[in-house]
């Protein structure tokens, strides 16, 4: 069972689920090395953490994905709940799309409250590919990112009854393009979190749990590796 998005190098976060590996992204600077120590791992800089990069990290950031074969760039990405500057969010999202698209990667995008804005900036590079991680869009704006080949992330929220929106979303879209995930909660949930997806979706959990695997293994090629 692999876990597409979590941040096991944080204090926090401790322990994976049994049988199950993971995609370690990082946030910025701070955490780069940290997480090289796992499998697979992602480097980029997180839109919470900008306003504490400037262009040369940017310059570093390339020169390490050059160097040391991340399967992915991220977590990048927009949120617009979070009081930081929304041109320097934009600057830092955006020169990490380039990076993505040079060098044919993958991205790992948080967006909150900005989906929109996300899918107008993913229009100017269609041959990059990624995930929404931690989905909160419409149905109609995930529909739109299927079509441009994203795949969409879905973690523990998800086990909430209350969480009646991303519910009916899993209900509805395809299973071949939705990833299970544990973000920055016990990444020993993700059982759990497969658990309701499944019985959301009216299938097995172990075919949710094949075809997410291979929705993880198809996206940041990790069958190359």
């Amino acid at each position: 069972m692999i876990n597409s998005h979590a941040h096991l190098d944080f204090d926090e976060v401790s322990g994976i689920a049994e049988n199950a590996i993971a995609i370690v992204p990082s946030i910025g600077n701070q955490n780069w090395t940290d997480v090289q120590m796992y499998p697979y791992f992602a480097l980029g800089i997180h839109p919470w953490t900008v306003e504490h990069h400037q262009q040369q990290d940017l310059n570093n950031l390339e020169y390490l994905i050059k160097c040391n074969n991340p399967v992915a760039i991220g977590e990048c990405g927009l949120d617009y709940i979070k009081e930081i500057n929304k041109k320097q969010q934009l600057h830092f999202f955006v020169s990490q799309l380039e990076m993505a698209q040079k060098y044919h990667l993958p991205v790992i995008i948080h967006a909150v409250k900005s989906t929109e804005d996300v899918i107008f900036l993913l229009k100017k590079y269609p041959k990059v590919r990624g995930e929404i991680h931690g989905f909160s869009g419409s149905e109609q704006q995930a529909n739109t990112l299927i079509k441009m080949g994203f795949y969409l992330g879905f973690g523990v929220q998800i086990i909430d009854q209350n969480s009646t929106r991303l519910r009916t979303l899993v209900q509805n879209l395809p299973l071949t393009s939705l990833l299970i995930e544990t973000d920055d909660d016990n990444p020993q949930d993700l059982p759990l979190v497969a658990q309701c997806c499944a019985e959301l979706k009216q299938i097995s959990v172990a075919r949710l749990i094949e075809q997410c695997d291979n929705n993880v293994i198809e996206l940041f090629g990790l069958g190359e590796r």
